[in-house]
């Protein structure tokens, strides 16, 4: 197995599937250190000529992130990179594909629940070139291939709300604002249950198993910490309602979550469970 963007996820990934006794190869942009068991690579997605991968390979999970947020550095790391992995792989055919993906290739914005069969129509580049991978990957002849669509993830390293809270800057919009959200254990773990479904889906929504709107998050973050509740913010007027994820797929697939709401995972964080 080999794990593209070795970095917090994909470190995950690797660390999990090692565990679960598999040969893995963990690939990073520069040299660097990788979970204990893992073989490492230095290649640059970027720079096809840098991508050279071993023979024998059942299974690769694309995890990489973008060097910077801009249309440019989007297309390079996501269309073009996997395009340059997939054309590295000495046997395509025999290997099952696993692409790192968004719900930001949901376009939706008006409170609507999405799904794996819903239209995807982003708006933001980001999502365009993710959507764009998306169909790259389903186009490779390999012996099978998903997107795994993750929600904004959270955990252990990914506290920037948490600490917005505990900082007293955080504020809430005078709107409702759906969110969907992942702990990052319970992304990682579900890369690989993904991974050995079969028939293997072409998508997979991977977010936990209820959308909350910002300012209830907020709110539940404010009373574990015993903080006020967060005052109304003076804001413009919102971009959109956001949209509600559906996780019914990975639900009926057998995927049991360790965190199913951002409750069990944020007060996991705050109690230093993680």
């Amino acid at each position: 197995m080999l794990v593209v963007g070795c970095g917090d996820l994909g470190g995950r990934v690797a660390r999990l599937a090692v565990d679960g006794g598999h040969e893995v190869f963990g690939a990073r942009r520069t040299a660097g250190r990788v979970p204990d068991g893992v073989d490492p690579l230095v290649l640059d997605v970027t720079d096809p000529a840098s991508v050279e991968l071993p023979h024998g390979l059942d299974a690769f999970v694309y995890a990489v992130a973008a060097s910077e947020r801009t249309d440019d550095a989007y297309r390079a790391a996501y269309p073009e990179g996997l395009r340059a992995v997939i054309g590295a792989l000495p046997e395509p055919a025999r290997v099952r594909g696993l692409f790192i993906s968004s719900t930001a290739v949901h376009g939706a914005r008006d409170g609507s629940w999405v799904d794996e069969d819903s239209g995807s129509a982003p708006t933001s580049f980001s999502g365009q070139r993710l959507l764009e991978a998306e169909r790259v990957l389903a186009e490779a002849p390999l012996a099978a291939a998903s997107s795994l669509r993750l929600g904004g993830i959270y955990g252990p390293g990914r506290t920037s709300l948490l600490r917005s809270v505990e900082a007293g800057a955080a504020s809430l919009a005078p709107h409702v604002e759906w969110t969907n959200r992942i702990h990052v254990e319970d992304a990682a773990r579900a890369v690989l249950h993904v991974l050995d479904l079969v028939p293997l889906p072409p998508l997979v929504e991977v977010v936990d198993q209820e959308p909350a709107p910002r300012a209830e998050v907020l709110n539940f973050l404010a009373a574990r910490l015993g903080r006020p509740s967060p005052p109304v913010g003076d804001t413009p007027a919102p971009r959109g309602l956001g949209k509600r994820v559906s996780s019914a797929r990975l639900a009926r697939s057998g995927f049991d979550w360790r965190y199913p709401t951002y409750r069990e995972g944020y007060a996991a964080l705050i109690d230093g469970a993680d």
